[in-house]
């Protein structure tokens, strides 16, 4: 599919909305074609500086755009679905890209039966093209539109294919993990501050240790357990630290979280 011709549509216009669309403005994909929908105008401006179309109207976006990304929560999803009801009009050759939570593509293929669906699930890092993106076929996507899905998304993530039945699982680490490492860079820097660090700084050294982390993972491709040894000393500070963190429950609550949030995905889906 020729991006350059198409006009690409977002419904929503939250954070997550405006990542992607940063995302693949940054990739080559021109302002002027993007568009968006939000019923409040105070999320424009930020589109509007970045040489982005915007309006309150759904409709207009589904009658004018062959690339529709949905990006609303899925609890606002239903109110979408009535609107669609009561507007025949469609825009010919339509490809529905979906960010919706949970929201499974049985569930899309019955509500956007005149387009292709895809499912995808990005993180909010695809703002500075550091994000992943995970996305599975449907019944009546194409092989062109997992490549269209892939394009759009390739400047901003690095893109998986998941079979749809780990697309939850997926979710759990990569959409909601970014939080689990806000959350854990912010207690690391408070523990930098307790013991007198400046925040500032505390807060750099905590970003930088796990973008670093992640990153030699990413290169070496050893296990996680093989580099944590190569940092651990018999008798020395690290494991000391490591017990600390074992003993407060540290794996065992992420590990947790993970399943939560795979179940509570599940929930959602199984609600639409």
């Amino acid at each position: 599919m020729d991006l350059q011709s198409k006009n690409i549509g977002f419904i929503g216009g939250g954070e997550m909305a405006y990542a992607i669309a940063v995302g693949m403005k940054a990739g080559g994909i021109k302002p002027s074609q993007i568009s968006v929908s939000n019923p409040s105008a105070g999320k424009f401006k930020r589109f509007q500086t970045e040489g982005m179309n915007t309006t309150h109207n759904n409709m207009e976006i589904m009658d004018t755009c062959e690339i529709v990304l949905i990006c609303i929560k899925p609890q606002i999803f239903p109110v979408l679905v009535e609107e669609l009801k009561s507007h025949p009009k469609r825009c010919e050759n339509q490809l529905i890209i979906s960010i919706v939570g949970g929201l499974v593509s049985e569930t899309l293929e019955k509500v956007f039966d005149w387009a292709r669906v895809i499912r995808t699930v990005p993180n909010t890092p695809c703002k500075v093209q550091e994000g992943i993106l995970l996305y599975c076929k449907s019944k009546t996507s194409t092989d062109e539109d997992m490549a269209t899905v892939k394009s759009l998304f390739s400047a901003c993530a690095e893109c998986l294919v998941l079979p749809e039945r780990l697309m939850d699982a997926g979710q759990a680490i990569s959409g909601c993990g970014v939080a689990y490492i806000y959350t854990a860079l912010d207690a690391l820097a408070d523990g930098g501050v307790k013991m007198g660090l400046p925040r500032a700084t505390a807060l750099t050294l905590a970003a930088k240790t796990c973008a670093g982390a992640g990153n030699m993972y990413l290169q070496t491709q050893q296990h996680p357990g093989v580099l944590k040894d190569a940092v651990t000393s018999p008798g020395g500070i690290t494991i000391c630290a490591l017990h600390a963190l074992d003993k407060g429950g540290f794996r065992a609550a992420l590990i947790d979280a993970v399943e939560v949030a795979t179940n509570k995905s599940l929930e959602i889906g199984a609600k639409k």
